[in-house]
């Protein structure tokens, strides 16, 4: 299969890699050899007697070149070796992640196919550079409402984007994607490092990565974190009051957060 790859997680494809075959190799010689022959033919010819003289020449060429190990060549290396030990490396391609929630644990490598996405606040706070093109190109809109036929009065002020810049500077998120197998089944969740990124998920595609925590049904993820959450206990973050049912920053139980290895299709 040849993948397209939205999000690869290099250092922990390395790191599991690096297990499964007792080490790394960066680079890999190559040669190929060709081998070949020179023939000719000569002949006298008279009126009672003819004689022919032939000759051959063995040769070999050979060719070497040196082959640098691509993160997806190694991504494909560590998949082949997990799905043919999968009781050995504690790995499962989920094809009914309903069924299967109950009996994954922490630890457990899967492949599970679902549509994903970032959720839109989440998408927002974690590209401030994004937001801000965006607020620029409101206010510009502003001046030429009058000339685009347009009234100011549906575009943001200036007042309400300088709070949004504000707000931005202050909450940063991580880029966390959620996905959704079906409407009855857990969902799944994991942030991305930034730096792996390729192209923002979004649609259909096949996730890998280890199941960091099982959620269950009355238990919620924050999928944005405020500032300072992290300085919490885990005591105060448990008295913090319940999410309101229509939040859409929570990932709700039952539900599997995961260390994504990668996102592709």
């Amino acid at each position: 299969m040849l993948r397209r790859f939205l999000y690869l997680n290099e250092q922990a494809v390395d790191s599991y890699l690096g297990v499964v075959e007792g080490g790394l190799s960066d680079d890999v010689t190559r040669r190929s050899t060709r081998h070949g022959g020179r023939g000719g033919e000569a002949g006298l010819g008279f009126k009672s007697t003819s004689a022919k003289v032939s000759g051959q020449r063995d040769h070999t060429e050979e060719d070497e070149r040196l082959v640098r190990d691509t993160p997806e060549q190694r991504f494909d290396r560590l998949i082949k070796a997990v799905e043919a030990k999968p009781d050995e490396y504690d790995y499962e391609e989920v094809l009914d992640l309903a069924d299967a929630f109950e009996r994954l644990i922490v630890g457990t490598l899967i492949t599970v196919a679902c549509d994903v996405e970032v959720p839109g606040v989440v998408r927002v706070l974690s590209q401030p550079e994004e937001l801000g093109k965006f607020l620029d190109t409101m206010e510009t809109m502003r001046g030429m409402a009058g000339l685009l036929g347009k009234n100011p009065g549906d575009l943001p002020t200036r007042e309400q984007t300088d709070m949004i810049r504000q707000v931005s500077r202050v909450i940063r998120s991580d880029v966390v994607v959620v996905g959704e197998v079906d409407e009855e089944s857990p969902k799944v969740a994991g942030k991305l490092e930034e730096r792996y990124i390729r192209e923002m998920p979004d649609g259909t595609a096949q996730v890998v990565g280890k199941v960091a925590r099982r959620w269950g049904t009355n238990e919620h993820y924050p999928l944005m974190a405020l500032p300072g959450a992290s300085l919490m206990s885990r005591s105060q973050r448990r008295d913090q009051p319940a999410p309101s049912s229509d939040d859409t920053n929570v990932l709700r139980g039952p539900a599997l957060t995961l260390d994504i290895v990668a996102i592709y299709r």
